[in-house]
């Protein structure tokens, strides 16, 4: 095996790809570009699905409950305990009146609420709303926490109209504080990005392993390529440096859309769960979590070398490495809702877990360095392993000339 050798195959098989319109669509040119349209898109639908169910809750009252004194109690009571709280003309039809987008909610009151009140007796309030519908079912919560401003309004009235101090209603006063260090957005960072960059390191190379291996031998140029002065190994090595260079390629174009996405419309980077806060990033741990992720991603190249090397054809070569889709996909997921304090010490040492862990931990401004360092420790195991796995099918004629 010569640098020479394994330099001039690399040229090759990356020029080759490269005028492949089809790989170098899914692996760069897709995400650069379906990565902004899909945070703008998801994001702007997300900020605009919190703000029916916050803003602008439009209240109708039924036809029945339909009477001045009502309207006025809606309006100078309720009302008046949240600006986004919109009374609108009464209603006979509450179920059509919501679909029509005439009223998020309708209400219903007892004939004799002004009695009851009076006499210090409580009244109930009817709430009409549309389960299926989220501008209707998410107003609901925004309602009831009014009527509950409305509740302690009404009894801090009741209780000074009795010369008591109306301090007796709250006998535990709580002062929440928020000590976290990030914001939501922050938050839902946390949970989405390392997935994200730990899924597209270990499939982005997908694309170009199938066709180095799969697809040479379907166009019978392997044997030609295998009688050059390059020898088998120098062979396998350029062609694992072109999966590399792929897959991070893969990830580059992907973390490129989504800056291009916050340029354009800085929350949805967030999709619309908040703004992202300052991130104090450890320089030697993002080094650190950096290794870990390239050594996944060598990781995976030599996975999909071997799958390739294994299929007869290109077609049985996409369907064994879209199988590796769902195996990276499936610890991916499992450990999304896993906060940065949560990470345990064994995620290090699974291969995908510990490039998650790593990013979890640096954007949640915690450090554990034996982590990480396990984390990289076991990750030059496994590249030697499955490169070792790869060369050891190529050197089988039975994998690499099998029809």
């Amino acid at each position: 095996m010569k640098f020479k050798h394994i330099w001039t195959v690399f040229k090759k098989e990356l020029t080759d790809i490269i005028r492949d319109r089809k790989t170098l669509m899914t692996s760069i040119l897709a995400p650069l570009i379906l990565m902004p349209i899909l945070l703008l898109f998801v994001g702007g639908s997300s900020e605009q699905m919190a703000r029916e169910m916050t803003e602008n809750i439009t209240v109708a009252l039924t036809t029945e409950s339909n009477t001045p004194e009502a309207r006025a109690f809606l309006e100078e009571k309720l009302a008046k305990q949240n600006p986004d709280i919109i009374i609108v003309d009464a209603v006979s039809d509450p179920w059509q009146a919501i679909q029509d987008k005439k009223a998020k909610l309708v209400v219903e009151l007892d004939k004799d609420f002004e009695a009851k009140l009076a006499s210090a007796q409580p009244i109930k309030m009817r709430v009409l709303y549309d389960r299926s519908l989220t501008r209707s079912s998410g107003a609901v919560s925004t309602l009831q926490e009014t009527v509950n401003a409305l509740n302690q309004a009404i009894a801090v009235e009741r209780v000074t109209a009795l010369g008591l101090d109306p301090q007796i209603l709250t006998p535990v006063i709580t002062e929440p504080e928020n000590i976290a260090r990030s914001g939501d957005g922050n938050l839902f960072m946390m949970m989405t990005l390392p997935m994200l960059i730990a899924m597209l390191v270990s499939i982005g190379g997908i694309p170009a392993a199938t066709d180095l291996v799969a697809g040479e031998k379907e166009r019978m140029t392997l044997e030609p390529l295998l009688t050059t002065r390059a020898g088998k190994m120098s062979i396998l090595m350029g062609k694992y440096l072109t999966i590399n260079v792929f897959s991070f390629a893969s990830v580059l174009s992907t973390l490129a859309g989504m800056l291009l996405a916050f340029i354009i419309k800085p929350s949805s980077f967030s999709l619309g769960q908040g703004q992202l806060g300052g991130f104090a990033l450890d320089p030697l741990a993002l080094v650190l979590s950096l290794i870990i992720t390239l050594l996944l991603g060598m990781t995976f190249s030599g996975v999909q070398l071997a799958l390739s090397t294994y299929a007869r054809s290109f077609k049985e070569g996409q369907t064994y490495l879209s199988l590796l889709t769902f195996v990276v996909m499936i610890p991916a997921y499992a450990t999304m809702a896993v906060m940065s304090n949560e990470v345990q010490l064994y995620m290090f040492l699974i291969p995908i877990l510990n490039t998650i862990s790593a990013f979890k931990m640096i954007l949640g401004g915690v450090v554990n360095y034996t982590g990480l360092f396990a984390a990289i420790a076991s990750s030059v195991v496994y590249v030697f392993l499955t490169l070792a796995l790869a060369s050891w099918m190529f050197n089988k004629e039975k994998y690499m000339f099998r029809s």
